[in-house]
């Protein structure tokens, strides 16, 4: 609530003159108006306040009277408060044991999108279903009426005429597969034969061979085309390395290599025959030329081998016999 507080105060001292004491009394009587006027709205207010707390109270008072009566009589409250203590509880277990059985239903649920993406497939899995059956169903409608057309064309006669073509076709076809056998069978000796030839060709001369390609290009293997009978790539590190692929100077160590290995295989078997190399190995570098310069001496121990050459400075190494050319005047 509010008021006025404070009183008029002690009065001004009087003035001299009749004016200024009339004056003074005027603001006095003004300033006593206006300290009334608040205190009477002051008052109303509190009139006001007082009415709503008296309403206020009249409510509580009824809340109060309510709940005592629903509380039941004083002595037996407390056991009240005690049960309905143990019904919040086994409620908040119920709300507990809810809730996670809700957490793991949407846990273990099926994804709407996922089942709804199914459904529309499975409709349109249905939809061709029945579209394949509708065409299905005129195809047989038109057959049939096709087969009434022809009823009175002596199907029968030209359905065993067909039988008869079909027996004769299955015969042809036992025949054929005979023979195709027969042709396998005759392939696969004939492959076998030729790879027995070429193991029987190819096996001592790979045997020559591998000593002098491990001279030169170390653990390398050289492979044959047994169409040819040419060496078709080198092997190394188990890579097969075509020979259109491989450098010059490899191409022709191969090549020298090769020769050497078939003039030892008919050495060993008594044929002795010469090696001419004319203006060879003009592609190989500086170390690759001095191991292939063993190569020809191991072989030259057991054969002759002639090398014709104009770069005398690199095949100043070689080793072997020089041959001497001596003019002498006649006579």
């Amino acid at each position: 609530g509010g008021g006025v507080h404070g009183g008029p105060g002690p009065p001004p001292p009087p003035p001299d003159d009749p004016d200024s004491a009339l004056a003074v009394s005027l603001r006095a009587t003004e300033a006593a108006a206006a300290r009334l006027e608040a205190a009477r709205r002051a008052h109303g207010t509190a009139r006001e306040q007082a009415a709503a707390a008296q309403v206020r109270a009249a409510e509580a008072a009824r809340r109060l009277e309510r709940a005592e009566e629903a509380a039941g009589p004083p002595d037996g409250r407390e056991a009240m408060r005690a049960d309905l203590l143990r019904e919040h509880a086994a409620a908040e277990e119920a709300h507990a044991a809810a809730a996670g059985a809700l957490a793991a239903l949407e846990r273990d649920a099926p994804d709407l999108a996922s089942l709804q993406a199914g459904h529309a497939r499975a409709e349109a899995a249905l939809r061709a279903v029945n579209d394949r059956r509708t065409a299905l169903t005129r195809r047989i409608d038109e057959a049939g009426a096709v087969v009434t057309a022809l009823a009175g064309d002596d199907v029968e006669a030209k359905c065993a005429a067909i039988a008869g073509e079909l027996e004769a076709a299955r015969a042809r076809e036992a025949r054929l597969a005979a023979q195709a056998r027969a042709h396998l069978r005759l392939r696969a000796a004939l492959e076998e034969a030729r790879d027995a030839a070429r193991d029987a060709y190819f096996g001592p001369v790979q045997q020559e061979l591998a000593p002098l390609l491990a001279l030169v290009h170390g653990q390398a293997d050289l492979a044959f085309d047994s169409a040819t009978l040419l060496p078709s790539a080198l092997v190394r590190a188990g890579a097969e390395e075509q020979m259109d692929a491989l450098s010059g100077g490899t191409r022709e160590q191969i090549a020298i290599l090769t020769r050497l290995a078939f003039a030892r295989l008919f050495a060993r078997r008594g044929q002795h025959i010469p090696i001419v190399l004319d203006d060879a190995l003009v592609f190989s570098d500086d170390a690759r030329i001095v191991q292939m310069f063993t190569a020809l001496t191991r072989v030259a121990m057991d054969q002759q081998i002639l090398v014709f050459s104009c770069r005398q400075l690199a095949f100043q190494d070689l080793g072997g016999a020089r041959p001497l050319v001596e003019v002498r005047p006649a006579g």
